[in-house]
């Protein structure tokens, strides 16, 4: 049986390997089949349904590192744009997290770090933030792929199951050196509002994953959430 999602976290990090600030996040999801997700996801995992299939998720935020083991960030890891791609999926004790598919940041220096020490899928590309009014948008572009989402801010909500499987994650499952791994983080419920997709289409990127085009996809935004990431267990 797996865990209920909450918009609470379940538990707080008591040491944080990584504390960030995430500020103008954009949320797009829209279905996959199950089939073709299976296969990107750490060993001892699936995918996570709801209504029966798999999800894809298009985040794009403004991201600041505070702190990395303990101690305040270095200037040069510590601000820039990102967006990444990501699914959802649940372990053998009915754990349920998320899995990164690619995160595309506009810092090279944060980009080396992710991968050398946490083996996460970061790459570096260029991701342009704007913002005009309720429209936020991402823009990335890394070499001849890239990626646009742009919406537009609508009410705030009461967060309603689909909302909840798409936002409410406190764990992160991922591979490090061949090994899967889950991470818990914690951060302060969201305050999501209904977002309105205004443009959404890829040029490459999702494509170079063997991920399909998102196709009238579900959008959210939020304004700001304070994260900590805790210390990775095996799943």
């Amino acid at each position: 049986m797996s865990e209920t999602l909450s918009l609470a976290a379940p538990g707080r990090v008591r040491w944080s390997l990584s504390a960030q600030i995430w500020r103008d996040v954009v949320f797009a999801h829209w279905p996959c089949d199950p089939a073709l997700l299976q296969p990107m996801l750490p060993r001892g995992t699936r995918p996570d349904l709801l209504a029966g299939t798999g999800w894809i998720g298009l985040i794009g935020l403004r991201m600041t590192v505070t702190s990395v083991l303990g101690v305040p960030a270095p200037r040069a890891l510590r601000d820039f744009n990102e967006v990444n791609v990501r699914t959802y999926a649940v372990d053998e004790r009915g754990r349920r997290g998320l899995v990164f598919l690619s995160m595309e940041a506009s810092n090279r220096a944060f980009v080396r770090t992710a991968r050398a020490v946490a083996g996460l899928p970061y790459r570096n590309g260029r991701v342009e933030f704007e913002r005009s009014g309720s429209e936020t948008g991402y823009r990335v572009r890394r070499g001849e792929v890239g990626l646009e989402l742009r919406v537009r801010r609508g009410p705030r909500i009461a967060a309603g199951e689909a909302d909840r499987f798409g936002t409410a994650r406190w764990r992160m499952f991922s591979t490090w050196h061949g090994v899967s791994l889950h991470t818990p983080v914690d951060h302060e419920p969201w305050a999501l509002h209904r977002a309105e997709p205004l443009f959404c289409a890829d040029s490459g990127l999702l494509g170079e994953l063997g991920l399909p085009a998102p196709e009238s996809p579900v959008a959210l935004a939020a304004s700001r959430v304070d994260a900590r990431f805790g210390a990775p267990g095996r799943c």
